[in-house]
């Protein structure tokens, strides 16, 4: 849903990473903040005076008339080189809604960039991107507020044995989203902000070494309510490797702290807060072995405590250490031998962490105290045609949880063909034969198939997957899931194009009702040359948690306390029309809107979120026409307040300039 780019040096960490990040997505301006994905900022740009938008218009209309252009570097002194440019915006633009403060006026803005370089590029090179009331129905931000904000980075002796970036990030006042799976996200606006330095060494002959800092904080209310989500997090790793005698060496450390607040029509709560704070840190390495073989060792420890203050306050805390390790040989061109091993000393903590990476704060696992695992297995593959490959595997688990021990077998083969059948199919499928020490013994089964085939100028394309009763990460569970997708694509002619596509998923534990998520989704376009019209629908249910990202899936995973579940169904559908009906003169309209339920132990809610976008663009030359208009609602049952709206529209003409 969101097209993202990294602001910051991001972490690598395994199990603890929450970087700094910002986006742009297709429904507005999306900048992101630290693990979250909610916006930042106050709402002061919408709510500027009459006169201060009289003067901002009279500025721009001043520089859009008054500044040459330029397309000459700037050279100052003998070292330092730097160029700039920037889209300038001068019209008429009006907002109202329950949301924002109504105004209307002429209205300036820019949308610019800087760039350059001191004494070499090598040594330091710069780019400073500043944006000033990127709010309207024209702006690339499509943001419902009035955007600004600045993005800087610098590097330091890139190509050298040292090198060094810093990045500084500000958004003001700028629209966001907070997530819900599988559906349109509620949207937000509020204020962000981050910073982040890194350094290399990287001496030839000794061990290299990286490191970095961020740090950023975000806060945004959600329209259609008065509560805020916010974050505030900072990060920190060290990396390092190093290759002696054949072996290939690694290590890291990284130490992590967010604080999270979440909104109340979601958590249940008046006032809902969490802390955590943890570090971990590992080593690993790798070696190449005769008849064509290599192996690999790893170990890890993470320690991890969240305080979360709500109505029910607690406070959770786990260490884990894990180890895994690896064999592979390559004896024959066709055979292929491996052996694997690994060992957890702390099951609960293990998933906690997986669900740390995707921003969760509170630990919703608990699989008893003492929990741990130990499996080891081994196999071989051998390929006996460029199209027909074979599997055999075996792996032998030794697992204590919920104040038992269980020990099991799983022994599957699998049979893979890439050459299609009756020129449409090709596929691979699985059988797994498992005993988990209890008395109980069955059988499971995984099948993928994929169709292409073109029928008389239709082209047409899918894929199937199923999995019945297979193994999951405990020995007592299995799981099972089917995804399904199509696509079906007529060219016309004289420009005439019809796409058609589905896709769908269903996962869950075999042996757990109401453990399982499910998603479908449908879209469809048709375009000629200078006209396009796209259409979708989109359907998810299941369980999830709250997290910093929002609504996350929860993996098929027992050990949940019912208390940590949301339980959420959505529905989505919308569309688009484009236009092109002269040169250089582009017509656009989109719409979308998104019905879903959450439930909780402690609330519920029906929540709607409508956006209506339309604009009209004509460019000649560096001058641009632009007009626009967007229309937003989002009401949140369970938020204590009416329905939120905005609207903004805007008829001005921009143009770019080179200063420099």
């Amino acid at each position: 849903m969101e097209h993202q780019s990294e602001y910051a040096q991001q972490s690598h960490c395994q199990h603890l990473s929450s970087s700094l990040r910002s986006a742009k997505n297709g429904n507005g301006d999306a900048f992101n903040s630290l693990s979250g994905r909610w916006k930042a900022g106050t709402r002061g740009v919408d709510g500027t005076s009459t006169v201060t938008r009289f003067i901002s218009g009279v500025v721009g209309l001043l520089l859009l008339v008054a500044i040459p252009t330029a397309s000459a570097q700037l050279q100052v002194g003998d070292n330092l080189e730097m160029k700039a440019g920037g889209l300038f915006t001068l019209g008429y633009a009006g907002d109202y809604g329950n949301e924002i403060q109504s105004s209307h006026g002429l209205n300036f803005g820019l949308d610019g960039t800087l760039s350059g370089s001191y004494y070499n590029p090598s040594f330091l090179s710069f780019n400073v991107t500043p944006y000033y009331n990127q709010s309207r129905a024209n702006s690339n931000y499509q943001s419902l507020t009035g955007a600004s904000g600045v993005t800087a980075t610098a590097n330091l002796f890139t190509g050298s044995h040292f090198p060094g970036s810093v990045s500084y990030r500000d958004d003001y006042n700028s629209t966001g989203t907070f997530g819900l799976t599988g559906q349109p996200d509620f949207t937000t606006h509020g204020h962000g902000q981050g910073f982040g330095v890194g350094w290399s060494a990287l001496v030839p002959g000794l061990p290299t070494l990286s490191a970095s800092y961020s740090q950023g904080n975000g806060s945004g209310t959600i329209y259609g309510t008065d509560q805020e989500t916010g974050s505030d997090t900072k990060l920190f790793n060290v990396r390092s490797t190093y290759a002696i005698e054949g072996f290939r060496l690694n290590g890291f450390y990284d130490h992590n702290t967010l604080h999270s607040t979440y909104p109340e029509f979601l958590a249940g709560e008046q006032e809902s807060v969490s802390d955590t704070s943890g570090h971990d840190f590992g080593f690993g390495a790798n070696r190449n072995l005769p008849i064509n073989g290599s192996f690999y060792v790893n170990y890890s420890r993470s320690e991890a405590t969240t305080d979360f203050l709500g109505s029910a306050d607690n406070t959770t805390n786990y260490t884990t250490s894990t180890e895994t390790s690896g064999v592979t040989f390559h004896p024959l061109q066709k055979l292929s031998l491996f052996a694997n091993q690994s060992y957890t000393d702390n099951l609960s903590g293990y998933f906690n962490q997986n669900l740390i990476n995707g921003g969760t704060v509170e630990t919703p696992f608990n699989l008893g105290t003492g929990s741990r695992s130990f499996t080891v297995g081994g196999g071989a593959t051998y390929q006996f045609t460029n199209y027909l490959s074979t599997q055999g595997q075996a792996t032998y688990y030794d697992q204590y949880y919920f104040d038992k021990s269980y020990t099991g077998t799983y022994i599957s083969g699998t049979v893979n063909y890439a050459r299609r059948i009756f020129d449409m199919f090709t596929f691979s499928a699985s059988v797994v034969e498992q005993s988990n020490g209890q008395g109980s013994n069955s059988v499971g089964f995984i099948g993928n198939a994929n169709y292409f085939r073109r029928i008389k100028g239709w082209e047409t394309s899918g894929t199937f997957s199923y999995a019945q009763n297979v193994q999951s990460v405990l020995i007592t569970y299995t799981t099972s899931y089917y995804n399904y997708s199509g696509r079906l694509h007529r060219r016309f002619g004289h420009g005439l194009a019809w796409i058609a596509s589905f896709n769908g998923s269903h996962s869950g534990l075999t042996n757990q009702p109401g453990s399982s998520n499910d998603s479908k989704s449908y879209s469809t376009s048709f375009s000629m040359r200078r006209f396009t019209v796209t259409g979708n629908y989109t359907q998810a249910s299941g369980n999830s948690i709250l997290t910093s990202n929002g609504l996350v899936p929860l993996p098929p995973t027992p050990g949940v306390p019912e208390s940590d579940l949301i339980t959420f169904a959505g529905d989505s559908y919308g569309g688009g029309i484009s236009a092109t009906p002269l040169r250089r003169l582009t017509l656009s309209a989109t719409y979308s809107r998104a019905i879903s339920n959450t439930l909780s132990s402690a609330t519920s809610s029906h929540n709607n979120t409508e956006i209506f976008n339309a604009q009209m663009q004509y460019h000649l030359r560096r001058i641009g026409l632009l007009s626009g208009f967007t229309r937003f609602t989002q009401s949140i049952s369970a938020g204590g307040a009416p329905p939120g709206t905005a609207n903004s529209y805007f008829v001005g003409v921009s143009r770019w300039f080179d200063f420099f």
